[in-house]
């Protein structure tokens, strides 16, 4: 995706990550910003407990606040339990209690984004997209994609303009964007079935990511949907200094699923709009129909990206669903499939190519959620993923062969310190796109080209609204308009 905003969930009038500045979508795809909750209750009688006496919503705004704590941490079970207490003790007062909506609308939202689809629990017993399923169908009542309006293919002068350009000069690199799909495409539409939303959605990947596992955009969103650090926590992906779940196309996609519900659902079931606001955040897209008065995306004036990011997303799935119409190579169909097998002890990448026999590119292809090719070991042991069909005669090699030596100190302090820098690049990054709307502060070392590039615009139009004498007319810490 391209970069998104930052973004701070404050809850207030709809389901929010509210405050989303527009920016750079990485094709994550979403870039949410992060959650910023307020701080929950320490616990103690309090001038919070005494003013609870007087003010009946002071506990279920504290229960908020705790719960979107818990939520940004990862930890939704937690989260889930306390939203819906709290939402049970809201629903005991007066409905005319001042206060009462905007509390509610805001339990709901993590209600929502931490409570596990039926689809999802049973999915989790499936190993991979070749293992085998159950019979009946694939998703739940409550998330039936019917229950969805259709993504309709539109054709427009802004569509033609881009299928022409990845059918044109763009050819070569969408033809390998089609290349990779081959391997991925089906694992997609499964679990976007699975979660409910249409499965034509798995086209965002083209516009996200290209199907790039690895990918990562200036704005620190990572892999196939483009999250940043946030986004991933609220809808339960995990990242620590070994792995990082925004790299796994499987839960990926999963999270990706629910967030696009959620905006399906916030913007009223128009497929444009919550397309646009996946791009470009929530805020954004809410604040543009605001103050234009309409909810016709082809009519709402959006960060220049975000304009080209619905009609780039609806050619890639026109010529996705007939390639040889465009002169593409049809991709070949080869599935990711694997088996699973455990390792006990310290995951060690090349020790286990060499055990296995597996090559060590085919398990970094299968194992992209793994940051590092050494980890420390889980206590219940590490799973890894190998070529379907390997699975028993790796897991026996493993268990009479694989003898991987302990983390070292060193190895331990370098992953920190690499995970501390990541944390602080994404900060810096959303702190240094947060600004003034519609402005960017110049850092040091920065070029016209790259803050170009970086919100969709050129150069020449930076020179014009800003009244430069030329492109190289910029200095640290100058504010430059962007529209």
């Amino acid at each position: 995706m391209k970069a998104r905003l930052p973004l701070r969930i404050l809850f207030v009038h709809t389901i929010a990550l509210l405050a989303a500045l527009p920016v750079h979508a990485a094709v994550f795809g979403p870039d949410m910003p992060g959650w910023n909750p307020s701080p929950a209750a320490d616990g103690k009688a309090s001038a919070a407990e005494t003013q609870a006496q007087h003010d009946p919503l002071a506990p279920i705004q504290a229960a908020l606040s705790k719960a979107q704590d818990l939520a940004q941490s990862g930890h939704l079970p937690d989260a889930l339990t306390l939203a819906e207490g709290a939402l049970k003790d809201l629903a005991a007062l007066p409905g005319s209690t001042e206060g009462v909506d905007p509390l509610r609308k805001g339990l709901e939202a993590v209600r929502d984004a931490c409570k596990p689809s039926d689809a999802n629990g049973a999915q989790a017993q499936a190993v991979g997209p070749g293992a085998d399923k159950p019979d009946g169908p694939e998703t739940s009542d409550a998330h039936s994609s019917s229950s969805m309006n259709p993504i309709r293919l539109e054709r427009n002068e802004r569509v033609e303009k881009w299928i022409n350009y990845y059918a044109g000069r763009g050819r070569d690199k969408f033809q390998l964007w089609l290349t990779r799909s081959g391997s991925y495409m089906d694992l997609l539409t499964r679990n976007l079935r699975a979660e409910g939303v249409p499965e034509e959605l798995a086209n965002l990947v083209f516009v996200e990511s290209g199907f790039n596992m690895h990918a990562k955009s200036v704005a620190r969103a990572v892999g196939p949907w483009q999250f940043i650090r946030g986004t991933a926590r609220l809808f339960g992906l995990e990242m620590t200094a070994y792995k990082d779940e925004r790299r796994d196309p499987e839960l990926a996609t999963r999270a990706a699923a629910r967030y696009l519900r959620r905006l399906y659902q916030m913007f009223d079931g128009s497929w444009p709009l919550a397309l646009a606001a996946y791009n470009a955040g929530e805020g954004t897209v809410q604040r543009a129909i605001r103050r234009q008065r309409t909810t016709d995306f082809w009519s709402l004036r959006l960060p220049r990206e975000t304009q080209d990011y619905v009609p780039k997303f609806l050619a890639a799935m026109e010529i996705a669903s007939d390639p040889q119409h465009y002169g593409f190579d049809i991709p070949e169909n080869s599935p990711l499939n694997y088996d699973e097998v455990t390792l006990a002890g310290p995951l060690d990448m090349t020790e286990l190519a060499r055990v296995s026999g597996v090559e060590m590119a085919e398990l970094q292809r299968l194992n992209p959620v793994f940051v590092r090719h050494r980890a420390p070991g889980d206590k219940e042991g590490t799973t890894i993923r190998v070529p379907h069909g390997m699975g028993s005669d790796v897991q026996v090699a493993l268990e009479t062969n694989y003898n991987p030596k302990p983390m070292t100190k060193r190895e331990l302090r370098a992953a920190t310190l690499a995970q501390r820098a990541e944390l602080r690049a994404s900060s810096s990054s959303r702190h240094h796109r947060r600004g003034r709307s519609g402005t960017h502060v110049v850092r040091r070392g920065e070029t016209l080209s790259q803050i170009s590039a970086h919100y969709g615009t050129s150069s020449r139009n930076l020179v014009r609204l800003n009244g430069l004498s030329s492109a190289g007319a910029i200095r640290a810490g100058q504010r430059l308009r962007i529209r």
